[in-house]
């Protein structure tokens, strides 16, 4: 038989068991939690990544524009000096 000290050993033994199965599960849902964390930066540099591209598409069609206005600004000059 087993004593009631034994008994009671098992059932904190089986308690330690618990605590430390959960003990388990809290580091994973920390770890998880890290995780969620550097998808976030990862996503706040693709959305500044997206962000600069859209300043540099911008900047894409003020170049053109420029280009553009080159373009007539040397057509009236060839039409100043033909008149």
């Amino acid at each position: 038989k087993l004593s009631l000290i034994d008994t009671e050993l098992l059932k904190l033994s089986l308690m330690l068991t618990e605590l430390l199965k959960l003990s388990l599960i809290d580091t994973e849902l920390l770890r998880l939690s890290l995780m969620e964390t550097e998808l976030l930066k990862l996503s706040l540099i693709l959305t500044e990544l997206l962000r600069l591209s859209l300043i540099d598409t911008e900047l894409l069609k003020l170049s053109l524009m420029e280009t553009e206005l080159l373009k007539l600004s040397l057509i009236d000059t060839e039409l100043l000096r033909l008149s």
